[in-house]
């Protein structure tokens, strides 16, 4: 039997005196008060799956529809939620489904990202997208501006965030146990989908029947379909579909970096980058193999009110091919080597982040390791700080709808952190170039 929503917050109530977060009023978004919170997934499988089990595991959530432009990944779904009704429009689900649904999750590639996302919000859903919030910068602060406006509970999917390598990381620059920060640097070189170079123009091939290929292409320029080039899985590495490894890992990694700095709705006043030379035909249509990119940063509380750069390296260490022409600024810098060895962490991960601080240095790996700290001076490091038990990121999205309150991710700042990776990406195409930023109004000086 499902638990009903009104003896589910009664009991959290009587046995944990839970009340609803300040500023939000409980139950905020449920259509029927009697009702489980009704949720539809957009996307189904791979990352989707994750989201769509994830978000099953909460008891006061009910799976109600479930979208996929691939039929073959839709039953594979049905299976785990045999009662959800199927769609393969998602914009024809929300219509359809109308006051039946509360919330949804958009577990789509990054191009069709804010296409649901807006749709769902001006309907009044609550939304949990996967990161990043979309594709292209012109959208961000129209999302963000719309789930204001309908004061709508989100959480952009950096699931990491809730883990507790990410939370040690946020508490120890909250303390500022190395002083105001002065240089930040986060790197993933284990390659990722943007490293394969494909010829150009591509074969056609039949598209399956099983698919729907004019809303998997959704608002992107038509293409004929090219078998594993594009669905499943591999569209990141293009960039009429993808961000680029940045807009996957760089997020995950700038999180709790911003998070733990206060950073809010901060953004950068410049940025440059450097990326290896390529044909024009494959620039027009491929990210970058590689990239190193240079945000310029204003003075913020945690960095002692003083300008700070954030660097993205992205090399390749894992391929031998690519790595054996890797040039070394596309690596982190070689003294991180050292630093990693002076830590229980041991070495220098394919993955990580290292802050500077005026007094010592933060590194930490993405997953689940814990962080560590050197001192400059020799001093002894301190002890990681307790940080508790936290739920999932899905967790604390579904509780948030319920008891109302906000989340870790919330639209309310992520756009300003996606904003700042999608500028990353406009500054790898024009390498060299520093391309100014106005923060305050969001767009290239």
């Amino acid at each position: 039997m499902k638990t009903r929503r009104r003896g589910f917050i009664g009991g959290l109530a009587a046995t944990a005196g839970l009340v609803p977060f300040a500023g939000f009023p409980a139950v905020v978004k449920l259509r029927n008060p009697n009702s489980l919170l009704s949720h539809a997934c957009v996307g189904t499988a791979h990352m989707a799956k994750a989201d769509l089990l994830g978000l099953k595991e909460c008891r006061d959530l009910h799976i109600t529809a479930l979208c996929d432009v691939d039929a073959t990944f839709l039953e594979a779904a049905k299976r785990i939620c045999p009662d959800a009704r199927l769609y393969r429009n998602a914009l024809e689900m929300y219509e359809k489904e109308g006051s039946r649904i509360d919330s949804t999750n958009v577990s789509t590639p990054d191009h069709t990202h804010a296409r649901y996302v807006l749709d769902a919000l001006a309907r009044g859903l609550n939304v949990y997208a996967q990161k990043p919030l979309c594709h292209d910068l012109a959208d961000i602060r129209r999302i963000e501006e719309l789930a204001a406006k309908k004061k709508a509970v989100t959480q952009m999917g950096t699931q990491v965030a809730a883990w507790e390598c990410d939370r040690q990381t946020v508490a120890f620059l909250k303390k500022g146990v190395i002083g105001a920060v002065k240089h930040v640097w986060i790197f993933s070189n284990r390659g990722g989908q943007t490293t394969a170079i494909h010829d150009w123009p591509l074969k056609e091939d039949p598209v399956p029947a099983t698919l729907d290929w004019k809303e998997w292409l959704g608002d992107a320029p038509y293409r004929p379909f090219t078998a594993k080039a594009y669905h499943p899985g591999v569209w990141r590495r293009w960039r009429d579909f993808g961000t680029s490894w940045l807009g996957d890992l760089g997020l995950h990694l700038l999180s709790p970096v911003w998070i733990g700095m206060g950073l809010g709705k901060t953004g950068p006043t410049a940025v440059v980058a450097d990326a290896p030379s390529e044909p024009v035909a494959i620039r027009a249509q491929f990210w970058p193999r590689m990239s190193h990119i240079v945000w310029h940063m204003p003075g913020v509380k945690a960095s002692g009110n003083q300008p700070f750069d954030i660097e993205w390296c992205d090399g390749n260490l894992v391929d031998p091919k690519v790595t054996a022409a890797t040039d070394p600024k596309y690596l982190p810098p070689s003294r991180f080597k050292e630093l990693f060895a002076k830590t229980p962490i041991g070495s220098q991960p394919l993955q990580g982040r290292v802050v500077e601080g005026e007094k010592g240095w933060l590194l930490s790996v993405h997953y689940n390791k814990s962080p560590a700290v050197v001192m400059k001076k020799g001093g002894t490091a301190p002890e990681l700080p307790y940080v508790g038990p936290a739920p999932s990121h899905w967790r604390e999205y579904v509780d948030a709808c319920v008891q109302g309150g906000t989340t870790t991710s919330s639209f309310a700042w992520v756009g300003r952190l996606t904003e700042m990776v999608l500028l990353g990406n406009v500054a790898m195409l024009k390498p060299g170039v520093e391309i100014a930023w106005n923060a305050a109004t969001g767009k290239i000086s």
